[in-house]
């Protein structure tokens, strides 16, 4: 449950920390696994995960490593310790102590400077709000390696699933399908390019797909939906021979991923999975977003007071995203 509650006005306390006026947020699926306590994106205290917004106050050492009041900013949530052997190596994805903090959904929040990313001028306060789930997405771009000849299967025609087509677009020209059942989401996925566009919920779903692979499975298969578990040995089975199966997405603890070892092995297959970013990828995502369409990604927006409202349209899972206004950014106000 999320609810209005009045908090203290937070300000800058260390020397690596920014304060930051929070212009733009957005209530996502992960907004509706709060107070799983199990759940990676479980956290007390404030909603939100996602942000765009302009720096108000700076400690000294941030001021050093280049940030100043006034600059638009977005940045992650997500902490990454930058002791263990994988931070060490840039590869702060699999930190082995990162911290989800206090979220993005109030009127101002202070961060570590190493959580920012600084906007371009070019960019809006809503698309740079997207800045760090796009960034998840490039990540399994990434990992995806992929080029003009693949046939892609991509389940979920949701924001990662709808960024990930976007992107595949624009690099490359492999042929795609989107398996999706929300109208919105269908549109947006024809809008975008997909080659065929498929309902999970038809009776003739697996005949489809198989008749869309060549009757030999897709190359490459993505999973970015957590609303079809039963649906992921579907797509398993729906890899081709040499394939591979990427997941962006998780389920509840007691959910498996099963295949059959002797298929697995005998079809050479290549199961992995995609979390987070790097920190070189976070910052360079700023860069992507004028690339990508991404306001049509924002379906509804209402105004920081609404935002119980914006949460409950949340949790029938229409949209890729909704927009929450937060503060107007002609009214800035900064720390001396």
């Amino acid at each position: 449950m999320i609810e209005f509650s009045e908090q203290p006005e937070p300000f800058v306390q260390s020397s690596d920390e920014v304060k930051i006026k929070v212009i733009y947020s957005t209530i996502g699926i992960q907004d509706l696994r709060l107070k799983r306590q199990w759940d990676f994106y479980s956290k007390e205290g404030v909603a939100g995960y996602e942000m765009a917004g302009v720096i108000t106050g700076v400690g000294s050492l941030a001021q050093n490593h280049g940030w100043q009041i006034g600059q638009a900013v977005s940045g992650t949530v997500v902490q990454f310790c930058g002791k263990c052997q994988a931070c060490k190596q840039h590869q702060e994805q699999n930190c082995l102590q990162l911290r989800v903090k206090s979220g993005t959904l109030c009127p101002y929040i202070v961060w570590k400077d190493d959580q920012l990313v600084h906007l371009p001028t070019n960019i809006s306060f809503a698309a740079g709000c997207l800045l760090e789930p796009v960034a998840v997405v490039k990540m399994a771009y990434n990992k995806l390696h992929v080029n003009d000849a693949d046939r892609i299967c991509i389940l979920g025609g949701d924001f990662n699933g709808l960024v990930l087509l976007q992107l595949i677009k624009l690099y490359t020209q492999a042929f795609v399908v989107i398996v999706e059942n929300k109208a919105k989401n269908k549109m947006l996925a024809q809008k975008f390019g997909a080659d065929q566009i498929i309902d999970p919920l038809d009776t003739n779903f697996e005949t489809e797909l198989l008749k869309l692979s060549d009757f030999i499975g897709f190359n490459k298969t993505v999973l970015t939906t957590s609303k079809y578990p039963e649906l992921i040995s579907t797509m398993i089975n729906s890899t081709a021979r040499g394939g591979l199966f990427l997941t962006t997405v998780y389920f509840d603890q007691q959910q498996q991923i099963a295949i059959n070892s002797i298929k697995f092995f005998a079809m050479n297959l290549t199961i992995m999975s995609s979390f987070l970013y790097t920190k070189k990828l976070l910052q360079n995502t700023a860069t992507l977003l004028s690339q990508l369409d991404l306001k049509s990604l924002i379906c509804r927006e209402f105004s920081f007071s609404a935002a119980l409202t914006a949460y409950s349209i949340e949790q029938k899972r229409l949209y890729p995203r909704i927009g929450i206004k937060v503060n107007d950014p002609d009214l800035l106000v900064y720390d001396e």
